[in-house]
């Protein structure tokens, strides 16, 4: 039975470590990649349609709609949809906005008598109406540049380019190690897996916001649907698999802010989780029968797979301490098996690498980055491993066609006036596994302060950090003083 567990442990690490091998050679793709020349000016200006989703977002609507006010871009070949769901104060504050606007731009607040489909059904709504040959999104949290149209819509000259995807930027990644840790995240999705998988030829995925879809292309690929909880990976792919070309812009940035608390990070991963295991349930078949070479399927399937990491994670918490015990107290067993142990650090060790790739590829290094960078990864780490039971959750629920609502990411912009966002604390059993590897973090720490053994203590400290942050302080807004 000991051997067994100590074998099923090691597939687990192996599994992890074929994912992070896939992540190797995609940084390394990044890092090879070079820069596509930017298009021939701009021959000519088709019409766009900006499409704002909305829903309850009082602290950020206006700046977003100023931002957007301040595109330059010829007015008559421009229209702004307001695709305003919110049940608060915020259709207020954008009728007050637009009576006081008086810029040639044509601003329409486009209400719906419900939300069906949330955000899918309002982009789909929306887009009905819509007259531009061109759409581009913004979630209300972002806030673009006035040249972004001017950067992006060139990238159509070539037929075949059906969504052009740029790069976020964080606006608040310095206000606490809860948004630094979000932002070595997300530069590792931006710098290694998008820019990678570009290098690669392989499909990459529209981010549900700051990018530019060809209208047409949504029409052919079937339109926004929402049976996931990811409408931009779903209809990324089916784009893709009807041979669309998307065109990823590493060098455009566009500011976007990071969830302040730690309950809106945990909420907006259960959604990417969740919705990332409906698309590859939905997905797959038509990945496997396509047409497209053995590489891209391969990459593919590993992208629509990024989320089921969390179940690997779950399990290798549940099996660890056992492992763990067996070291101990099995000498035999551990002198057997000990050439094995060691796979553990290896995949710790990549992982940190990737991590770093993904931070600090092709950007500017400062001393204030590279110092904040290990306690952030530090935490980031600890966020991941505190998130992992409820994101399996997700996971298993994705896989079994269970449905949930769609919930927002609350964000606040630089309002003082920060409310706490309420979640119940009922016993479930997701609780009582959090509260065990809570308890089994502070054991570790303990174990490895009688052992003198830093990396245990290291590892302790990691399960501690994080699943106190999701069982005593999700609601808690993280933001330095200033």
């Amino acid at each position: 039975m000991n051997s067994f567990v100590i074998i099923f442990w090691v597939v687990l690490n192996l599994l992890l470590l074929l994912y992070i091998l896939q992540e190797f050679i995609l940084a390394v793709s990044a890092i090879k990649s070079k820069v596509d020349a930017k298009p021939a000016g701009q021959k000519s200006y088709p019409f766009v349609t900006i499409q704002l989703p909305l829903f309850n977002e009082p602290f950020v609507v206006e700046r977003l709609l100023k931002s957007c006010a301040n595109i330059d871009y010829p007015a008559d070949k421009l229209e702004i949809q307001i695709l305003d769901d919110s049940i608060d104060e915020t259709p207020q504050i954008i009728e007050s906005y637009l009576k006081e606007y008086n810029g040639k731009i044509t601003f329409s607040h486009v209400r719906r008598t419900n939300r069906i489909g949330f955000k899918a059904g309002a982009l789909d709504y929306g887009l009905k109406e819509s007259i531009g040959q061109f759409v581009a999104i913004f979630d209300a949290d972002f806030v673009p540049h006035p040249d972004f149209l001017l950067q992006t819509i060139p990238h159509f000259q070539n037929k075949e380019v059906g969504v052009v995807q740029t790069r976020w930027g964080h606006i608040n990644e310095n206000d606490s190690l809860l948004t630094r840790a979000q932002a070595i995240m997300l530069n590792t999705h931006f710098s290694v897996e998008q820019l990678g998988r570009t290098a690669q030829n392989a499909c990459i995925n529209f981010n549900g916001t700051a990018g530019v879809w060809r209208k047409e292309c949504i029409e052919d690929a079937g339109g926004w649907q929402a049976d996931t909880l990811t409408e931009d990976l779903d209809l990324s792919y089916r784009a893709q698999l009807k041979g669309w070309r998307f065109q990823y812009l590493f060098d455009v940035i566009s500011p976007a802010e990071l969830p302040s608390s730690f309950g809106a990070y945990r909420t907006q991963q259960f959604r990417w989780s969740k919705g990332a295991a409906e698309c590859l349930k939905k997905n797959l078949k038509g990945i496997l029968d396509s047409g497209l070479n053995l590489k891209k399927k391969f990459f593919g399937v590993f992208h629509l797979l990024n989320s089921s990491l969390y179940l690997l994670v779950f399990l290798l918490l549940l099996i660890s301490p056992i492992v763990y015990s067996i070291q101990l107290n099995n000498q035999v067993l551990a002198d057997r098996f000990s050439y094995l142990f060691p796979i553990g650090t290896v995949v710790m060790a990549m992982l940190i690498i990737v991590f770093s790739i993904g931070h600090f590829m092709k950007q500017k290094m400062t001393a204030n980055k590279v110092l904040w960078f290990l306690p952030s990864l530090i935490t980031f780490f600890g966020m991941t491993t505190g998130i992992s039971v409820y994101m399996a959750k997700g996971v298993l629920e994705g896989f079994r066609g269970q449905k949930s609502e769609f919930i927002r990411t609350p964000k606040y912009g630089t309002s003082s006036q920060v409310k706490r966002e309420k979640r119940r604390q009922r016993l479930s059993l997701v609780m009582l596994f959090e509260v065990l590897f809570f308890l089994y973090g502070g054991f570790t720490i303990y174990r490895g302060i009688a052992q003198y053994n830093l990396l245990v203590i290291l590892y302790g400290l990691i399960l501690l950090m994080g699943f106190a942050l999701t069982l005593f302080f999700s609601n808690w807004n993280w933001k330095w003083k200033r």
